[in-house]
């Protein structure tokens, strides 16, 4: 830390422009963020003299501070984010990191490169490839983290998978949304389906992390036709099944599109207002009719870059998913 610090002033002092600059020491620190960047932030304080190129922040956290420097400074502004094929186990080293000039995928008021990246015309190569993406993601049964097993429980024949998510997560208030709507999204699950059993998978930070979520579990289970599903566990068993999936803003929503299920959506998420699934809020204007290819290679080839952990340097999402196939067979 104090290296950093050091760092960051003799570069004002001597340097006066830098290629990269961050508010956010930890990012300044992170390999990952060297490794896609070609290169470290440099620590800048909003009082130092020192100019950048381009102000880097994560998300939303650092980066509505990196965004204010950029406008304040006339310089560019760059956004991080996880991509959405993190990593193994959750605190692993990250495998994929979102670049954004514009916004940043979660958030569904403001416009995001992403937003820009999935009307693309996909030729016929880019199609095969990430027809080719996302059949080895459901064979290897991938999600955005891959470390334990499917849930080994029972499953009803017959039901529709509603998904809670951590209280107060960024994507939530980002995608238009807030803690009624995960009231609202049960109660339309149990309307729309009386004759189905509702399985409430919880996130599972509200165990592991000590996260609060938006139901009581003790109320939910001892509803008719209702389980509830709170151990930590992979989706894709419970997608698999579904014969829907209800959310706000979570992944997971994503990750059901991928197993062609049906989606409805009580947020904007970044999958939503494109055609592809049931919204319940209407769209921004900015977002039109896509293809789930164009979708899913915006997603998960054009926006991110990945990180081989093993040479220490750049590469594609096959070999991001190759090393996680290794993993899971070892593991």
């Amino acid at each position: 830390m104090l290296a950093a610090i050091v760092q960051s002033l003799a570069k004002s002092v001597f340097l006066g422009r830098v290629r990269y600059a961050s508010p956010s020491l930890e990012l300044c620190e992170e390999e990952a963020v060297a490794c896609v960047l070609g290169e470290a932030p440099t620590l800048c304080l909003p009082f130092q003299p020192m100019k950048s190129e381009t102000y880097v922040g994560w998300g939303q956290k650092s980066g509505r501070y990196a965004k204010r420097m950029a406008q304040n400074r006339n310089a560019r502004m760059l956004l991080l984010e996880d991509g959405f094929l993190r990593s193994y186990n959750r605190h692993d080293r990250t495998l994929a990191i979102a670049l954004d000039d514009l916004g940043i995928y979660y958030d569904a008021y403001a416009p995001s490169r992403l937003e820009t990246l999935i009307p693309t015309i996909l030729n016929k190569d880019e199609e095969k490839r990430i027809s080719a993406i996302l059949s080895r993601w459901k064979e290897l049964r991938l999600s955005k983290y891959n470390a334990g097993s499917e849930y080994e429980g029972p499953l009803p024949d017959d039901y529709v998978l509603v998904i809670d998510q951590v209280r107060n997560d960024a994507s939530i208030h980002f995608g238009m949304a807030d803690a009624q709507s995960f009231q609202t999204m049960l109660e339309t699950a149990c309307k729309e389906n009386p004759n189905s059993q509702i399985l409430v998978k919880m996130h599972p930070d509200i165990y592991t992390r000590s996260k609060s979520g938006h139901y009581d579990v003790s109320e939910l289970s001892s509803r008719k036709n209702m389980k509830v599903i709170a151990q930590g566990c992979l989706p894709s068993r419970l997608i698999e099944n579904a014969k829907k999936i209800y959310t706000v803003t979570s992944q997971i929503g994503f990750e059901a599109l991928i197993w062609e299920k049906p989606v409805r959506c009580f947020g904007m998420p970044f999958y939503a207002g494109w055609g592809l699934t049931e919204d319940f809020l209407p769209a921004p204007k900015r977002r039109q009719t896509a293809s789930f290819t164009q979708l899913a290679m915006a997603s998960l080839v054009f926006y991110p870059r990945y990180l081989d952990l093993r040479s220490g340097g750049i590469c594609e999402i096959e070999r991001a998913i190759d090393y996680l196939a290794e993993l899971k067979q070892t593991f």
